[in-house]
């Protein structure tokens, strides 16, 4: 469906959300997309992306934040990625304890010239950049489109319970938990082992690159996905530079949601965005 500018989705895990609060979890998608959304106001995509994300790492409902599960160790270790795709601009962290791991990844876009810090050294590296840190369920993400026509993608993680410590999944990956361009941002959920064999946001770009529409850009790649690894394993989001948003999955559900002046579309289950 096309919405008009600006316009932000965001998600909260794709899985079995019949074996969780899905009720509380979409209340929580929908004051995430209204946080997210304030943003345009003052900011760009860029802004509306990391608040939204960085809610939803607070509210504790989905595996990011302080929602995160634990590794095989009983320790916490998340990842989280953002890209504007206008400039190609990338952040991301991996395994790191900070609290809001997308601020983290967004202070590699700006401050230094690398894509991807990982661990406690990273951690260190990004506090001593600014004097001192500013930052006192699912993998979740978001896209947007401001009216500028900026499109941003981010994602963030806290990865699968009981992984082996320094595990490192889809999620800071660029084309393969999120992926920006001028002419989509994509932000994917999901088995992130099977995410990073498949590129999936990367080949939702290549598709619209070739003039797919972005609908059938993302049912096609969840479908190459399935035929390859079977079912409840991946979902996508995606927006175009024509404010046109969808979202599709192979689970049993996916929170997920969408705003822009006039509407505001949340889901678990059944649902076109």
């Amino acid at each position: 469906m096309r919405y008009n500018k600006p316009v932000l989705a965001v998600h909260g895990g794709a899985g079995d959300w019949n074996k969780r609060d899905s009720d509380k979890a979409l209340s929580e998608i929908k004051k995430a997309l209204e946080r997210g959304f304030e943003q345009f106001k003052a900011g760009s995509s860029i802004e509306a992306v990391v608040e939204a994300i960085a809610y939803m790492e607070d509210c504790g409902i989905f595996d990011a934040g302080v929602g995160s599960v634990k590794n095989l160790k009983g320790e916490v270790e998340m990842d989280a990625g953002i890209m504007h795709g206008n400039t190609m601009s990338v952040g991301a962290v991996a395994s790191t304890r900070a609290k809001n791991p997308i601020k983290e990844a967004l202070k590699v876009m700006k401050l230094t010239k690398h894509v991807l810090l990982v661990g406690e050294r990273g951690d260190l590296t990004l506090k001593e950049l600014i004097g001192s840190s500013t930052i006192s369920g699912d993998t979740v993400g978001a896209v947007a489109l401001d009216k500028a026509g900026n499109l941003v993608a981010g994602t963030s993680t806290g990865g699968i319970s009981g992984k082996l410590p320094g595990r490192v999944g889809d999620s800071p990956i660029p084309g393969a938990g999120y992926y920006a361009t001028e002419k989509v941002a994509v932000s994917s959920t999901g088995t992130g082992e099977i995410i990073l064999k498949i590129l999936p946001a990367k080949e939702v770009d290549i598709l619209v690159s070739m003039g797919f529409r972005l609908e059938d850009a993302i049912r096609s790649v969840i479908n190459k996905i399935t035929d390859r690894f079977g079912t409840d394993n991946v979902g996508l989001i995606g927006v175009d530079y024509r404010g046109f948003v969808s979202a599709h999955y192979n689970t049993k559900g996916m929170a997920r949601g969408v705003k822009d002046q006039q509407t505001l579309r949340a889901f678990i289950f059944e649902g076109e965005l």
